[in-house]
């Protein structure tokens, strides 16, 4: 009879385990922006999360020196010209040779995104540049999905995160 009571412990106590996992963090789609001046890649890849109603942005940027960073200010221009000012905290990671840095986005400023498609990204990679290594310096990404031999289509942001913040 212990026994059997151990195992039913056992299987409570896997049970709660499992589902005391943390859950993904709702987000956008990762959108994929062309940089034609970030000549190593090419692209800047971000996603917008929602954590608790607030904004997270993620930028994430193949480079060839892991000790590479996205820092300083980013700017996210929308289309009607307003210009969203995102403040470096200092949140970043590296796996491999791909970068990723965060930005807080204040929820007035994601009423504005959720009003007006994002157009352009300006960010800044910081790093000790050598003639091999990838280019460090301001870069702009835009919001092109590019297709060989077919017009330029552009990401339909204001869905997107219309449907992750709604």
């Amino acid at each position: 009879m212990s026994k059997l009571i151990q195992i039913i412990l056992l299987t409570i106590a896997f049970a709660t385990t499992a589902l005391a996992q943390e859950q993904p963090i709702p987000s956008t789609p990762l959108w994929t922006f062309s940089s034609p001046t970030y000549a190593y890649s090419g692209n800047l890849e971000l996603q917008i999360k929602n954590k608790n109603n607030a904004g997270i942005l993620h930028l994430y940027l193949t480079v060839s020196d892991s000790t590479f960073y996205i820092g300083g200010n980013v700017y996210l221009f929308l289309e009607d010209g307003n210009v969203i000012t995102c403040t470096d905290k200092n949140i970043r990671s590296v796996s491999g040779k791909i970068i990723q840095s965060q930005y807080v986005i204040t929820t007035g400023e994601i009423a504005l995104l959720k009003k007006q498609k994002l157009t352009d990204v300006r960010f800044k990679v910081i790093g000790n540049q050598t003639t091999f290594s990838s280019p460090t310096g301001y870069f702009t990404a835009h919001n092109k999905i590019r297709s060989f031999g077919l017009p330029d289509k552009t990401y339909d942001t204001v869905t997107d995160i219309k449907q992750l913040f709604p």
